[in-house]
């Protein structure tokens, strides 16, 4: 017998609240106010900030980096332009002949003359760009910062900054074989400023690129600081401590990322008084041009569900981000682990990608590690000037360790007790007599 319509409307109107019901539930639970009010929060602050990072020269000039680059922008945009288009073409700067030479692979008469060349034409701005570190206050000019406009104006900034790099590489290299060890150092570390200023406001993009640019000066600058004289080095470990104190966190980077990527994808799921609230040059991140390349939007509950996945995201990970690297790497892995779990459709929101960020955090890892094999190359090089022996083993430093075998009264080699560091071993050599005595 079927059952009285009476209890089967009854049934229906049953289901259609409970449905009615779960919706308004994921409205409720996925609103987008809290999100919109922090988002706002965190633009005026990041669009705030004032970086005044320790300067590496004492005392340093007044003013900032951003300002003393703003006159300088255009000719160094044309050098970036004017270079050898192929970045591994024999003659770039950037190119791997180029840049054997700069790590010291192979003599300085191998240069090939287009690089040479290059250098040469350089020379100039290049001094300019290298002063300009020397700014009381760091930070990127306002159109290469993590929330300027996504224009090739914006990234091809950086691109020339980081061709200055490769080339102050190259002329530490150079005055190193013309015996000018003091003035090569001073390149250098004018050089990993410069590098440092990459990450000060500029992003994910521009934290990965300081790490690259200090790759690039890693081998030139450890031969720079085990050539110079006993007094210089001492003063080259004060500039290379404050060199470390201003390296952006791993933490604030992300940040500034998932303020960036909640701009592109869901800046225009903002409200009127959001998008007013916001700075000038954040309501247009995304040109109009790339916004009509944009994918269709997605549904309503669907897209709130995937801002609240992507900053839920970042939030855990930005809490592990400046652990110590075994802890950061555990807290990672738990993250991917419960990621891995999801059993949501492939299709449904998921958060930021916790391997690629991990990546990310390696290579900064590596950037640490080189900061302070240069700080114990000069430290080990200042003992054995001192106590006319080498040490008995290496000084030790936060997250990084080495190890020092004598290979003689005159040569020693400084490695990582890491095997995963093993190539980043350095060479240090004892001071002559005439400089190993203050």
């Amino acid at each position: 017998m079927p059952p009285p319509r009476s209890l089967v409307t009854l049934a229906g109107g049953v289901l259609l609240a409970l449905i009615i019901g779960a919706v308004g539930l994921a409205f409720v639970s996925l609103r987008t106010g809290p999100l919109e009010e922090r988002l706002v929060r965190e633009v005026q602050a990041l669009t705030g900030t004032r970086y005044t990072r320790p300067s590496h020269v004492s005392p340093p000039v007044p003013g900032t980096f951003a300002r003393r680059m703003e006159p300088l922008l255009d000719p160094v945009l044309r050098l970036y332009q004017d270079r050898p288009k192929t970045g591994g073409a024999p003659d770039s700067p950037q190119g791997q002949p180029c840049r054997d030479v700069a790590d010291g692979k192979l003599p300085v008469t191998s240069l090939p003359s287009g690089c040479e060349e290059a250098l040469e034409r350089a020379r100039p701005l290049m001094a300019q760009v290298l002063e300009a570190t020397h700014a009381e206050v760091g930070g990127l000019p306002e159109g290469m910062g993590s929330l300027a406009p996504l224009t090739p104006a914006r990234a091809n900034g950086k691109f020339a900054l980081m061709y200055v790099v490769h080339l102050a590489a190259l002329e530490t290299r150079m005055k190193l074989s013309r015996a000018e060890a003091s003035a090569a150092l001073d390149t250098c570390l004018d050089a990993l400023a410069l590098s440092r200023e990459l990450e000060l406001g500029g992003g994910m993009e521009g934290q990965l690129l300081a790490a690259t640019g200090h790759g690039v000066l890693y081998r030139p600058c450890a031969d720079a600081l085990d050539a110079a004289p006993l007094e210089r080095k001492r003063r080259a470990l004060s500039q290379l401590a404050r060199l470390a104190e201003g390296f952006a966190p791993f933490s604030q980077t992300l940040r500034q990322e998932s303020v960036l990527l909640q701009l592109v994808h869901f800046g225009d799921q903002l409200s009127e008084e959001a998008q007013a609230a916001l700075p000038p040059g954040s309501r247009d991140i995304v040109p109009a041009e790339l916004r009509a390349l944009a994918s269709p939007s997605a549904p309503p509950l669907m897209a709130r569900r995937t801002w609240w996945k992507l900053v839920e995201g970042f939030d855990a990970l930005t809490a592990s981000a400046d652990l110590p690297t075994g802890a950061r790497r555990r807290a990672f892995a738990l993250l991917e682990a419960e990621a891995e779990e999801d059993e949501a459709p492939l299709a449904a929101p998921r958060g930021p990608d916790v391997t690629t960020y991990g990546e990310y955090a390696e290579r900064l890892d590596l950037r640490k590690l080189q900061h302070n094999a240069l700080i114990a190359l000069a430290e080990v090089d200042v003992a054995r000037a001192e106590r006319g022996q080498w040490p008995d083993t290496a000084p030790r430093h936060k997250d990084s360790s080495f190890v020092l075998e004598a290979l003689g009264p005159m040569e020693a080699r400084l490695e990582p007790c890491s095997r995963a560091y093993a190539s980043q071993g350095l060479r240090v050599t004892a001071d002559p007599p005439s400089t190993a005595r203050p």
